[in-house]
Order: C-alpha cells, then sequence, then structure tokens
C-alpha cells in the first residue's frame, strides 16, 4: 500500500487575478506543498480530474464560469467529488453567500486579505482528513476483498465435496477412508466460514454496545483443551507441535465460557496460520496479580500465554495488532489470509471480562500472545456494562 502521509500535499488554487495566484503560492509554499494554479473554472475542472490534489482554493467571483457553479461540477464528478474545497473571496462577504457556500457543501469559507496562518492551518487540517479517509476506504475494500476470498474459498471447498460424493451415491459407490477425509475438510470448511461469520457479528455488537457477556464460574482448562481439540488434526497435518501446561489447582472464573474459548480459538488460528511446517505452539495457564484501572488495585487473574516460533511480528506493527482489519507486513508469507477481526475481537473478549491482553514478538523468530482473566470480576467495571 502506498504510503501518501509521507508525501507533499498538493494544493490547487483557483483564481483569475494572477497576482492573487502569486499571494496564494508564496504563502503555501512556507510548508512542501505542490503548488497547481488554474484561472478559470474550466481549467480548475481539468487540472482536478488530472491531478486529484489534496485541496482546491477556489476563489467565488470569476467571469464565465463562477466558483459555486465550478464546485457544483466538482460534486457531480465521481473523480473530484470528494477533494476538499475552501472557498475564498474579497467582494462576497455577506452572510447569503457565505450560507449558500456551505450549504453546497464546501469544507471552508475564507475571506480576503486572506491571513496566511489561517489558511495553512485549514489546509494542514483538510489534508489530515482527506488522506484519513482515503486510508479507511483502503482499508474497508482491503476487508471486502478478504471477506470475500474467505467466505468463497470454504464455500467452493463445501461445494466439490458435495459434488463429489453426489456422483458417487449416482453411480452406487461404497464410501471410503478417503472420502471420510473429505468429509472431514467439508467440516473444516465450514467451521472457518462461521467462525469469520461469528467474528463479524461480534464486533458488530460489541461496537453497538449490545455485547451482553453471560458469566458464570467455570473452570479454564476445560476451555482450552476443547479449542486443541478442534485444531488438533490441522495442527497435525501441517507438522506442527501443540503443547499445553497448566498450573496446579487452578481456581475457577467467571467468565463466558462461549467467548474466552473463542479468543482461545482465535489465538490459535492465529499461531497455526504463521507458523511454517515443523514449528511449535505452546499454552502456558497460570495465575498472576494483574492491575485493574477499574479496582484501582491488582487483583488475582487466570493468565494465558500462547507462543508460536512462527515468522513474527516487526516490532512498529505491535502498537496497531489490535486494530481492526489490520493486516501486518509478515502476513503476506502466509498461505492463509485473515481479515484482521480475530485479534481485535480477542481484545474486546477479554476487556468486556476486565482483564488485558498483548504482545511481544522477535521476527523470524517467535511471537507470544498473553491475556489475563479476573478470577472473581464483582469489583471490576467491565466495557461492557459501562
Amino acid at each position: 500500500m502506498k504510503d501518501t502521509t509521507a508525501e507533499e500535499p498538493t494544493i490547487l488554487a483557483v483564481d483569475d487575478t494572477e497576482d492573487n495566484l502569486d499571494l496564494l503560492e508564496f504563502v503555501m509554499k512556507r510548508k512542501p506543498v505542490r503548488f497547481l494554479r488554474a484561472s478559470s473554472g474550466r481549467q480548475c475542472l481539468l487540472l482536478a480530474r488530472e491531478k486529484n490534489p489534496d485541496v482546491i482554493l477556489l476563489d467565488i467571483q470569476m467571469p464565465e464560469m463562477d466558483g459555486f457553479e465550478t464546485f457544483r461540477q466538482l460534486r457531480a464528478n465521481a473523480m473530484t467529488a470528494k477533494i476538499p474545497v475552501v472557498f475564498l473571496t474579497a467582494t462576497r462577504k455577506d452572510a447569503d453567500s457565505i450560507q449558500k457556500g456551505l450549504e453546497l457543501g464546501a469544507d471552508g469559507y475564507l475571506t480576503k486579505p486572506i491571513d496566511p496562518e489561517e489558511l495553512l492551518v485549514r489546509v494542514r487540517m483538510l489534508v489530515r482528513i482527506k488522506r484519513a479517509e482515503m486510508e479507511l476506504e483502503r482499508t474497508k475494500a482491503d476487508f471486502m476483498a478478504m471477506l470475500v476470498h474467505d467466505l468463497r474459498s470454504p464455500l467452493n471447498g463445501i461445494r466439490s465435496v458435495i459434488d463429489f460424493l453426489r456422483e458417487m451415491r449416482d453411480q452406487g459407490r461404497e464410501m471410503k477412508a478417503d472420502h471420510l477425509n473429505l468429509l472431514d475438510a467439508a467440516s473444516e470448511s465450514t467451521r472457518r466460514m462461521l467462525g469469520l461469520i461469528n467474528n463479524i457479528l461480534d464486533l458488530s455488537k460489541f461496537e453497538a454496545g449490545n455485547m451482553a457477556l453471560e458469566k458464570a464460574p467455570a473452570a479454564i482448562q476445560p476451555l482450552i483443551e476443547s479449542a486443541c481439540r478442534e485444531l488438533a488434526v490441522q495442527f497435525k497435518q501441517k507438522d506442527i507441535q501443540l503443547a499445553m501446561t497448566f498450573a496446579p489447582n487452578l481456581p475457577d472464573a467467571v467468565i463466558d465460557g462461549s467467548k474466552v474459548g473463542q479468543v482461545m480459538m482465535n489465538l490459535l488460528s492465529n499461531s497455526f496460520k504463521f507458523t511454517a511446517s515443523g514449528g511449535k505452539v505452546s499454552i502456558d495457564v497460570g495465575q498472576c496479580l494483574e492491575f485493574s484501572t477499574a479496582a484501582n488495585a491488582a487483583i488475582p487473574s487466570i493468565e494465558v500465554t500462547v507462543t508460536d516460533t512462527g515468522v513474527g511480528i516487526p516490532k512498529e506493527e505491535i502498537p496497531l495488532l489490535f486494530e481492526r482489519y489490520r493486516q501486518i507486513s509478515t502476513s503476506k508469507t502466509a498461505k492463509q489470509k485473515g481479515t484482521g477481526l480475530g485479534l481485535s475481537i480477542c481484545k474486546l473478549i477479554v476487556e468486556a471480562h476486565g482483564g488485558s491482553i498483548r504482545v511481544e514478538s522477535e521476527l523470524g523468530q517467535y511471537s507470544k500472545f498473553k491475556f489475563t482473566i479476573p478470577i472473581d470480576t464483582s469489583s471490576v467495571t467491565t466495557a461492557s456494562q459501562q
């Protein structure tokens, strides 16, 4: 993905008076920018389509096509509709003109003589907003592409197995061990697809504040063992060792068992994806004292650590790891692509229990995900209760 934040912003100034354009260029050149000039509305429309500037500074009073009509045509064209526009005028200072410009959808309105500092601040703000919106659009597009891939791949696999078994039935052939393996593969494809759909639904519920945890005292060990059993065949087929270590006499914790199980499934699936054949994934479970800001005290907690011998994570990307739809650079080496939702869901669930999740990693060596769940959450105000 191209890093547009490091590029000099492109500013297009539109005015039929050359002296005004010279002044604007002098002001804008105080910062590293690419400055474009247009002396008419029609030239503005042409340059806007060709150069896609970050901001347009648009004079209102121009012959042939004034600023308002130029703005309407900018917004009517899909190629230029989202470019921020600031109206500049010397003669139309009345409230009606200002209101008309803003009602059309302009992003700002400045009157001449232009205050250089105000202009620079306004332009910098609009550049940041536009680039943030562009990054969001790219992220959404990448997510949709991954979503389509992740849903289509298992469906194609399931359909192929069904077609094959239907053909066997029609031919009166007996089902053998290899055919049962195909059913197992179809079942795994179904599990993956359901997991993805559950992640999307859970994320929307958390964001809407509608995720209600059904908590009850429960032992953590059976939840972890269940997640490992469910993924055991995959780990064996890829020749990845899966090891579990539990501290003795672990107490029960007040948790939503299905959600904590989902955290384990997501973490194990993540480790599986980024660990090469012959590697190892270890799960260590014990107790610790975890400081809670809600309770303003150290609280006895269950601590779960998932360590893999995978590709690792670049240090500069670790702070971004739990963001929604985020894909780390090392994910390009993984055969299975993801949506970037799994770790976000883990963070939301753990924090809703009053716990925390963190990661440490060495590129090319290992990644270690560690989360804590308070044993007794009665004194902790969780995210889902706020």
